[in-house]
This record gives C-alpha cells, structure tokens and sequence, in this order.
C-alpha cells in the first residue's frame, strides 16, 4: 500500500512504519531522532520538504513520555490545581514543590519557543539537508563523551540550570543534535545528579514536542492531508508511541550506570556513514 507525504512523494506501507519506529527509538536514546528521521527520508527516497510527519511521530513519543512518567504528571498536576486554588487554602510542600518543578520546566521551555518562532524556516530548510545532520550527529557524539565528566554530579535542579538545559534543548532543534543526549549531558554537567537531569529532560520534551506540533497546525488547518497521507499518520504515531515508551525504559537503564558515553560511537558512525554516502561517495 502507498501513501503520499507532502509534495507527492510516494511512501509505502513499510516506509511509515520504518520511519515511525526510528522515531521512536531515536527521540529518547541520546542518538538525534532527526538525524536519523533526516537521514532515513534520504535513504528511501523521501525528499519532500514538509515536516507534518516528523511532528506526528513525535507526539506519539510525546504520548510515551506521559505513559512512562504517569506519577510525575499527576504530581504536576496537582500543583496546577492547588495554584489555581490557591485563594482558598495555601498549598502543602508537596504542592510547593511542584509548582516549583513547574517553574523550571516554563523557563527551560523559554529559548526553544523562542527558536520555534523566529527562524522557523531556516530549521525547516535544515530538516531537508541530510548531509548537515550527519555533521551535527558527530557533534551530539562529542556532547555525549563530555557528559562523562559530570557523572560524580549530586545536585537538583534549580532556576539557573533549569534555564541552561532549556538553552542545550534550543541548540537540539538542528537536525543531528539529539534533544535527549545534549540536555541530560548539559544537566549533568551543570551538576545535576544523572538520573535527575534525565527525568527533567524527559518532562521538559512535554511542552517542546507538543509546542512544535501546535506550530505546525496553522499550516495543517490550511493544506490538510489527504486520507491516504492520513494513514500514514496513525502508522507513525502508533509505532513512535510504543518504541518511545520501550527506548525511556532502556535509556533510564543506561543513564542509572552512567554509560552515555556508549551511545556517543554510535554517533560518530552513524555520522562518518552518512558523510561518506551522502559527500564523499
């Protein structure tokens, strides 16, 4: 069966269920999902320009950081409701300590909304240059080395780290640059205990993927898909969301032993590959 992305770009059945389980596996695993998504179109032959499928497999990873971290959204969650009824009775610690969690999650959001908004063309433009997502997936391989020098890290999150991983997630919307790796390694390196900076990464990818599928309903609403490109859509949304969920579990795994740093050769042959298919070759 053949479906149509945009620009009539004929995918197959297979391509969409291809594409919808690197997607999952790659948002979470510190290896750059878009490198990989970038590369992957290039690979089956998929050059149209738009980025409607990109969006829609990420809320399916987005689905999966709400599964996995059930109990901390819940804990959010309330910390909302006790602010919303704060006139009425003052919230306990607890409650405090959520809206507090709330605050760096707004603040670390800050300088990617910012990106999204201003130079959404030129990241578009990137998304379709998959040669520039094999450089940048070299970079992601460096950050994720460098993450080694702050496994020793005991500290929480505060205002001030909080915004610094927010700058490393806004440097993540190139193509190549895993969003997971750079704000986990950033974390750890601002001195961030590993296995906190990792559940602040993923709770921060909440308002990052939904606010980048929320940009792409203007154009949505304008040009909607046709039905065939739709189910393409439930294909990739459905695998992203299941191998999303899988790949957190593992990656919390290897964060818990302090082993990023495994991921990064990954990096850096996924990247040389790309080069040499894509420049050298």
């Amino acid at each position: 069966m053949n479906f149509y992305l945009e620009g009539d770009v004929e995918v197959t059945f297979l391509d969409a269920m291809i594409l919808g389980l690197v997607q999952g596996l790659t948002e979470f695993l510190p290896v750059s999902s878009s490198a990989h998504l970038t590369l992957g179109k290039a690979l089956l032959g998929i050059t149209g320009k738009g980025i409607l499928f990109e969006v829609v497999v990420h809320l399916g990873t987005l689905f999966a950081v709400v599964t996995a971290f059930w109990p901390d959204m819940v804990w959010l969650l309330r910390g909302v409701l006790a602010f919303i009824r704060r006139s009425a009775s003052d919230p306990n610690s607890e409650q405090e300590a959520a809206l507090h969690y709330i605050a760096f999650l707004v603040w670390g959001t800050i300088p990617a909304v910012l990106i999204g908004l201003f130079f959404k063309d030129p990241i578009e433009e990137a998304f379709s240059n998959p040669l520039l997502a094999a450089y940048f997936l070299m970079a992601t391989g460096t950050i994720l080395l460098l993450s080694r020098l702050g496994l020793k890290s005991t500290g929480k999150v505060d205002l001030k780290r909080s915004i610094l991983i927010g700058l490393s997630q806004a440097l993540a919307i190139l193509p190549g640059i895993s969003r997971s790796g750079t704000t986990i390694s950033v974390g750890m390196l601002a001195g961030v205990k590993r296995e906190e900076a990792a559940r602040f990464s993923f709770l921060l990818a909440v308002p990052a993927i939904f606010g980048a599928f929320l940009l792409q309903l203007k154009d949505v609403l304008e040009s909607p898909p046709s039905s065939d490109f739709f189910w393409a859509l439930v294909i990739g949304f459905v695998i992203s969301y299941v191998s999303g969920y899988l790949a957190i579990r593992f990656l919390m795994s290897m964060v818990r032993r302090g082993r990023l740093d495994y991921f990064a050769w990954y990096c850096y042959a996924v990247g040389l590959l790309g080069i040499y298919f894509l420049q050298i070759r």
